[in-house]
């Protein structure tokens, strides 16, 4: 007999869902642990195991009653994002969508996927599953984690300030721990991406001209897919310059050869000065403080391989011997329209924050396994240390840095021996990277060789002497720098005349994008004095209505920002300003009065005005960059 409950509410699934839904195995556990019973007045509920009996999924007596009450104690008005923790069968969620604001964006999250096709056989929920602003994600607790990371973008992040968390009374009985879990996940990565919205326009102007000053280097270096899974299943230490370094790093002579030993940045210079040759240094940063602390220095060796961004100060590749692996960072995009002008490669990596967690990438993308951190404290060390004694950081013209991390927020965090150790906001978020990632690989083994510091969630704690042991018994068949030699060209890529051209007509593209955008500026700068007289008027002449077409407007301005930040190779200049913005607008809440109306109007006005006049600065820098671009190309080729 058929289910038409079931094959309504199964048509309405988004693909994700319906994908999941097909994978389940519909003649075991779903059939045993949950079943469907009548209530007193007929509605279905759900029994479900739970410890050594069963418990019902809502009330015998009457659930649509009791989904009411709760209901009811929730926050409505104000609320930009909610998210509810449990589906408890459809009643509560029903209810809850007769409440809920139109503006606000809801994701349920279900750990139990044989309840959630529990709820579609019984339920009619086709109205959550059509609505827009209705998210479900369910499966265990990296499903749903994988299935957040899709949704996680920057028009949530910017709904993110007025969130409110709800749990269903199912879900808080007997799935409180894991949706804890998942909850302080989502902070977290709310967190990171709060902190990595966007550089300063400066510093992104850095970075565009720092990757076309580099163009003719990448071109002619060994493409970053040419190394997927060349080393997969070798053993790679991680190198990381925490304070534990110092104690154990003498140690890492014996892994040389028989491992691929990366390092972070400032950690090179600790192995260099000890006779630990590392295969690769990671550089992650487009200032010129890496140069002149690290390469303008010190004379490198020449079978060291550098994996470096694609942004990082031209003099760097310049300036060594040895190959570089350029590396464009995903969602930098500031550089992507050069990669995609000059380069038929379209490998790339996140980057993270840090050089450690380029490092980290790279023995990821070259299938390294196991990865062994070392010298990863990501917390104070003995007497507040931060660093390796060895580092360029304990050198005195380098101690802005060490100062900074003093200065941050501190707060203590399980260690590796058990203990709490006292970190800083700026580690804290670092280490829930390397963590977010570790939960992406289950299959790879990861150890934490550091021997101190925070403990790092997903990795098996080991000393360095038994990793090196137990992983590096026999030599590499190559090095990484060999293995870099044996697959470049036998004819050298150039920086041709027709890739120049490529990179022009996109620069002017990008431009002219830009200019487009300033006029329609103009038109948004327009509506908002509009609005504005008005408000001006009916404050005058209280008795008078808004007339409805600035109503209209004033939805509009609501998602007027789109335009500016739709095109991703423009956004990344003015995003940081839509954010700072939006907090201001979000926190005002709901626009009810025309006082408010007045308020959201000034802040719109303010955040288009500097948009535009970003666009308009920008502009002029992408006119210098062109002739900047042709200069170089023409000096570069006349000879040849």
């Amino acid at each position: 007999m058929s289910n038409t409950t079931l094959e309504d509410n199964l048509q309405s699934l988004p693909q994700y869902l319906k994908d999941l839904v097909a994978e389940m195995d519909m003649d075991g556990d779903a059939q045993t642990k949950i079943q469907i019973i009548q209530g007193n007045k007929g509605f279905p509920v759900a029994l479900l195991s739970f410890g050594n009996g069963t418990v019902h999924s809502n009330s015998l007596v009457d659930p649509w009653l009791e989904a009411e009450v709760w209901a009811e104690t929730l926050e409505y008005k104000n609320i930009r994002l909610h998210f509810i923790y449990g589906c408890g069968l459809g009643y509560p969620l029903l209810e809850y969508a007769k409440r809920k604001k139109p503006y606000t964006e809801t994701i349920i999250f279900e750990r139990n996927i044989n309840l959630f096709y529990a709820m579609l056989s019984c339920m009619d929920v086709r109205s959550l599953l059509n609505d827009p602003t209705i998210h479900f994600l369910v499966g265990d607790q990296q499903q749903m984690i994988s299935q957040f990371s899709t949704f996680m973008n920057g028009e949530l992040l910017l709904i993110s300030t007025m969130l409110s968390s709800s749990f269903t009374w199912l879900a808080h009985r007997i799935e409180k721990q894991t949706y804890m879990q998942i909850h302080e996940w989502i902070w977290n990565l709310l967190a990171l991406f709060s902190v990595n919205i966007g550089n300063t326009v400066h510093d992104t102007l850095v970075g565009l001209y720092n990757t076309l000053d580099n163009a003719g280097k990448i071109i002619e270096s060994p493409a970053l897919s040419s190394l997927r899974n060349a080393f997969a299943g070798k053993p790679a230490f991680i190198v990381s310059n925490g304070p534990s370094l110092d104690k154990n790093a003498d140690r890492l002579v014996n892994a040389v050869g028989k491992s691929l030993i990366i390092t972070a940045e400032s950690a090179l210079l600790p192995c260099l000065r000890r006779n630990i040759q590392p295969d690769a240094v990671c550089v992650l940063e487009r200032s010129s403080n890496s140069y002149h602390l690290l390469f303008e220095r010190e004379k490198l060796p020449t079978d060291l391989v550098l994996v470096g961004l694609s942004l990082i100060d031209p003099r760097i590749p310049q300036s060594i011997d040895c190959p570089w692996i350029p590396v464009f960072r995903r969602g930098e995009h500031s550089a992507q329209w050069v990669r995609e002008a000059i380069m038929e490669d379209k490998a790339e990596l996140l980057g993270g924050a840090t050089s450690a967690h380029l490092a980290f990438e790279f023995a990821l993308w070259v299938g390294a396994d196991p990865i062994i951190f070392v010298g990863q404290d990501l917390a104070f060390g003995h007497d507040n240390a931060t660093h390796s004694k060895l580092s360029i950081y304990a050198e005195d013209d380098t101690s802005t840095w060490t100062q900074y991390l003093y200065t941050q927020p501190s707060f203590f965090v399980p260690g590796v021996d058990g203990q709490p150790v006292l970190t800083s906001k700026t580690w804290f978020d670092f280490k829930t990277w390397f963590e977010n990632q570790i939960r992406l690989y289950p299959s790879r083994t990861f150890i934490d060789a550091t021997e101190g510091g925070a403990l790092i969630q997903g990795t098996r704690l080991v000393s360095l002497q038994e990793a090196i042991e137990a992983y590096c018994k026999t030599p590499l068949e190559q090095t990484l720098a060999q293995y870099v030699q044996s697959i470049a060209d036998d004819k050298v890529k150039h920086f041709t005349k027709e890739k120049y051209e490529t990179l022009l007509q996109r620069l002017r593209q990008v431009r002219d994008n830009m200019v487009h955008l300033s006029i329609i500026a103009d038109k948004d700068i327009q509506n908002c004095r509009l609005i504005e007289r008005a408000c001006h008027l009916h404050a005058k002449y209280p008795e008078t209505e808004i007339p409805a077409f600035i109503t209209d407007l004033v939805i509009q301005n609501i998602s007027a920002h789109q335009k500016y930040t739709d095109d991703t190779y423009i956004s990344t200049f003015v995003q940081h300003v839509v954010f700072a913005f939006h907090k201001q607008i979000n926190d005002l809440g709901e626009i009810d009065t025309v006082e408010r109306i007045r308020d959201v109007t000034q802040l719109h006005l303010n955040m288009i005005m500097y948009i535009k006049r970003i666009f308009e600065l920008v502009t002029e820098q992408f006119i210098a960059v062109e002739e900047r671009l042709t200069e170089r190309y023409f000096s570069e080729h006349e000879h040849k």
